[in-house]
């Protein structure tokens, strides 16, 4: 009897919500799930995106054609169906390659480094380059390129820095106009909009500025194709970048202009659920009676679930910022289940030293000299069906770099 009226008094222990859903985070995507047997965590440095229904895993390779007296390193960036396990590749640097062949016939007796081979640590030309993704919607995928070009001779050194953004269709790999995600007439005025708003920019800057410095900033001409999608409240937006350039200085960043809210096509339906409300710091997804919270802690975020009765329940910390919640339903059939599992399992292996390998290659010196034999207009990607299963690809497989974009800065 003592026993029983314990058990009567003790307090109830309400349990979390049923949920099932993958959460896009930094640069990993993490599986939360919330059953009978309790909330369950899982991470793993991994870039997902769902077209069609269909899960893919976005990743970059380093496409090296170094020598041992010149470091040329581009990259290339792939989607591939978890499903099928096939890679396709939708986006390739050509400035690198396009360097290294002028090289290469500048000397012919000099022999390409072998895969275990090392550059000089100082080499004489460099050339690299980098793609960031900064946001994934739907098929479309927003991206920031980067080209970095140094040589030297003796004590005189020369570099060259290029920046530019765009949006590009991750069936295909073909580019994007804006007038393809919000129709001809809202392109029309956004464009023009961000034209006169640099045009505004430009001349106050340039009234403040040294002669020199006021015919650079008058160069630089707005771009429409220079541009990245974001969300703000489940509100697309659209951020335009001036593309940048630099001689015999750092690095150069993308000059961007203040997002600005547009209405997209009809595409957009499908991409607004997985979206957050509120401002980074907390993020919230609601789904019938369940809400996810993402609230910024540190560097990470704290996930948590909340139920009807706004009960809260912890899942664990994860990276920040948190982009995009891919619920898991009755429309998710067996066989992608299965891909997804199979996929977060060959991701728990890629290493450490893959995931900076983005980071090595930006921080690589580059080139300068042979820029005068190539052009550095990065040409249209054409995507092409490679070898099934991801471990038969010859490049070395590196989990996307992710950043959110800035907010507007011009």
């Amino acid at each position: 009897m003592l026993l029983l009226a314990a058990a009567c008094g003790a307090p109830r222990v309400t349990p979390a919500p049923p949920a099932d859903f993958l959460v896009s985070a930094g640069d990993s995507t993490y599986w939360v799930t919330s059953d009978s047997a309790g909330l369950k965590l899982r991470g793993v440095p991994m870039m997902l995106a769902r077209v069609d229904g269909r899960f893919h895993e976005l990743y970059v390779a380093d496409d090296d054609h170094s020598y041992p007296d010149a470091l040329f390193v581009g990259q290339r960036l792939y989607r591939r169906d978890l499903v099928r396990g096939d890679s396709v590749e939708i986006m390739i640097d050509t400035v690198v390659p396009r360097l290294a062949l002028a090289y290469a016939k500048a000397h012919p007796r000099e022999a390409p480094l072998g895969p275990n081979e090392d550059a000089n640590d100082d080499p004489s030309a460099s050339a690299t380059a980098d793609i960031e993704l900064l946001g994934v919607h739907g098929p479309y995928v927003s991206f920031e390129y980067h080209v970095d070009l140094e040589s030297h001779a003796g004590e005189r050194r020369s570099s060259y820095h290029r920046v530019r953004r765009g949006v590009l269709d991750s069936r295909t790999g073909a580019p994007v106009r804006l007038a393809a995600l919000v129709g001809e007439a809202a392109a029309r005025a956004a464009e023009a909009a961000g034209e006169k708003a640099w045009s505004g920019a430009r001349d106050s800057i340039a009234a403040g500025a040294s002669e020199e410095g006021r015919r650079r900033v008058m160069a630089v001409a707005f771009d429409a194709r220079s541009f990245s999608f974001e969300a703000i409240d489940g509100v697309p937006q659209v951020t335009f970048a001036l593309p940048g350039e630099s001689r015999g200085g750092s690095a150069v960043p993308a000059a961007t202009l203040t997002p600005r809210a547009v209405q997209a096509t009809a595409w957009w339906g499908a991409v607004k659920p997985e979206l957050p409300h509120g401002p980074d710091s907390l993020r919230t997804w609601t789904r019938g009676a369940v809400t996810v919270v993402a609230r910024e802690e540190g560097d990470g975020a704290r996930l948590l679930l909340r139920d009807g009765q706004r009960h809260e329940f912890r899942v664990g910390m994860i990276a920040a910022p948190v982009q995009r919640i891919m619920w898991l339903d009755s429309t998710v059939d067996a066989e992608s289940r299965k891909a997804l599992r199979r996929a977060f399992s060959d991701a728990a292996q890629y290493s450490e030293t893959s995931r900076v390998a983005a980071a090595r290659a930006r921080a690589a010196a580059g080139l300068t000299a042979l820029a005068r034999n190539a052009s550095l207009a990065p040409r249209t990607p054409v995507a092409r069906a490679l070898p099934h299963g991801p471990r038969t690809l010859h490049t070395p497989r590196t989990p996307c770099t992710v950043r959110t974009p800035r907010r507007g800065t011009a």
